[in-house]
């Protein structure tokens, strides 16, 4: 058997389909939120499991990363030690991950945010990406409605909204996570605590 053979057959036993992303052809930023989506979809459902992001397709060795491949490689190290392992090139085109045994989504410190501040998507940063395109539908308006009673009960300006529904969906996460609970769960009780401590400031 030809030894490219051999590869394709020793690959589709490591990385069965289920178990490998296809994200040729896509834009960096939709790479990217694809890609994040399935790794937390695995920490949370099946942690330790080692997975395939497919970045390119017939690149030869020495050429130029794509955009996709650096916007995905980018993740992994902000993922690597929280929810990710290890991460290393697979070939020429994918990259192989693991995913960690006990992920943990860290809480970051909330970004200082200056209104009108002439940001552009190219220069935003990894903080100011689109929350909403993050959040399954099902759960975005629950999430929502958390952010914004935290927004008035903590008196922040409508220009922390999109920060502040952010760390909302990062706790969210990181207690489903840690608890092994659904999302959904996890939403119903930071509602139930945004609810809480709305009665008290009324008592």
């Amino acid at each position: 058997m030809p030894l490219s053979d051999l590869a394709r057959e020793y690959e589709a036993r490591r990385f069965p389909p289920t178990r490998r992303l296809d994200l040729h052809g896509e834009g960096p930023f939709t790479a990217r939120e694809r890609a994040l989506k399935w790794i937390q979809s695995y920490a949370h459902e099946e942690p330790g499991q080692e997975l395939l992001l497919i970045v390119e397709r017939g690149r030869s060795p020495g050429r130029p990363a794509s955009p996709v491949r650096r916007s995905v490689e980018r993740l992994l190290v902000e993922l690597q030690g929280r929810l990710v392992e290890w991460w290393q090139d697979y070939g020429t085109g994918a990259l192989a991950l693991r995913i960690a045994d006990d992920p943990r989504m860290t809480l970051p410190s909330a970004p200082q945010v200056v209104e009108n501040e002439g940001r552009t998507p190219e220069t935003a940063g990894a903080a100011l990406l689109d929350v909403e395109q993050d959040i399954p539908p099902e759960l975005l308006g629950p999430a929502e409605q958390i952010a914004e009673m935290r927004r008035d009960r903590e008196g922040l300006s409508l220009g922390v909204a999109d920060v502040v529904l952010r760390r909302v969906w990062i706790e969210a996460q990181a207690m489903a996570m840690a608890e092994r609970i659904s999302f959904a769960r996890a939403v119903e009780r930071l509602m139930q605590t945004e609810l809480r401590l709305r009665a008290q400031e009324f008592d």
